[in-house]
C-alpha cells in the first residue's frame, strides 16, 4: 500500500514539497488561522460516531423549525469510516482504539452526521466561534475541526458530515476529511491525483496522499518541529522514501 509510485509517474520532489508545505502548514477557511509548527496524534485515536435526523415541524404562523433526534449510524457509513481509520493507522503509525470512559479513555475523535440545516448550529461544537461553523457548514458538504496542545500534539477531531450526501461522495468526503484531521488541514491543487484538490471526489488516496502521510508521521519529524525545520527534515524523508 505505501509503496512509491515509479519515477516516471510522480512529481519531482521540489513539487511534492510544496504540496507538503500547503496541506500541512496552510488554512482554508478564513478566521482559522495556519499552525507554525507540525501538529499530528501521539495519543491513540478513539473514534465516536453519532447520527441524527431532522424533521421540519410547524410551528404556526407560517414559522418552521427543525426538530432533532439521535437515530443510531447508518452501518454503511460505520463500514466507510473503518476502511478509511484502518488505511490511515497503517500508513501513521498511530492506534486506534476504543473508548473507555470508566478507564479514563473518552471518544477524542468525534465524526456527526446531521443534516444540513443543522451543520453550522452551535450545539455542533460550542466552543467554537459561531461564525466559524456558519462558514464551514456554507457548502453544506462536511468540515472538519481539530485541537492540539502547545507541543504539537493533537488531542481532538471533529468532522460534520451532511447526512443527506449520495453514498459515493459521502465515502470521499469521509476520506478526506478524516485525512485532513490527522494534521494536514490545508487543500492543494499542486500535485494530482490527490485528496487535497478542490475538487477531488476519490475515494481511496493517491501514491502521493500516502507519501506526504509517511513523510508527516516519521518520528524524525516530532509533533511541534517549526516549520522552516519541518521543511527541511520532510525533504530528507521524501527523498529517501522515493529512492534518491
Amino acid at each position: 500500500m505505501g509503496a512509491p509510485a515509479k519515477a516516471a509517474d510522480r512529481p519531482p520532489v521540489d513539487e511534492l514539497m510544496r504540496h507538503f508545505e500547503n496541506v500541512v502548514f496552510g488554512a482554508e477557511i478564513d478566521g482559522i488561522q495556519a499552525v507554525k509548527h507540525v501538529q499530528k496524534w501521539m495519543s491513540p485515536i478513539r473514534v465516536s460516531i453519532t447520527s441524527m435526523k431532522g424533521e421540519m415541524i410547524n410551528k404556526g404562523g407560517g414559522k418552521r423549525e427543525l426538530k432533532l433526534s439521535f437515530v443510531r449510524p447508518d452501518q454503511r457509513y460505520v463500514d466507510m469510516i473503518r476502511r478509511h481509520l484502518t488505511t490511515l493507522v497503517k500508513l501513521t503509525g498511530t492506534v486506534s482504539e476504543k473508548s473507555d470512559k470508566e478507564n479514563e479513555k473518552p471518544a477524542n475523535f468525534f465524526i456527526k452526521f446531521v443534516p444540513r440545516l443543522a451543520m453550522g448550529q452551535p450545539f455542533i461544537a460550542d466552543d467554537v466561534d459561531p461564525d466559524i461553523l456558519k462558514r464551514l457548514s456554507r457548502p453544506g458538504v462536511c468540515y472538519f475541526l481539530t485541537r492540539s496542545i502547545s507541543t504539537g500534539a493533537m488531542f481532538r477531531s471533529l468532522i460534520v458530515v451532511n447526512n443527506e450526501l449520495p453514498a459515493d461522495q459521502m465515502d470521499a468526503c469521509l476520506l478526506e476529511e478524516m485525512t485532513q484531521a490527522m494534521g494536514m488541514p490545508n487543500d492543494s491543487d499542486l500535485v494530482k491525483p490527490s485528496i487535497f484538490n478542490q475538487e477531488s471526489t476519490r475515494r481511496e488516496l493517491s501514491e502521493s496522499d500516502m507519501l506526504l502521510l509517511q513523510t508527516l508521521y516519521d518520528k524524525r519529524l516530532p509533533a511541534g518541529t517549526p516549520k522552516a525545520d519541518a521543511i527541511r527534515i520532510g525533504r530528507e524523508i521524501m527523498q529517501e522514501r522515493l529512492g534518491g
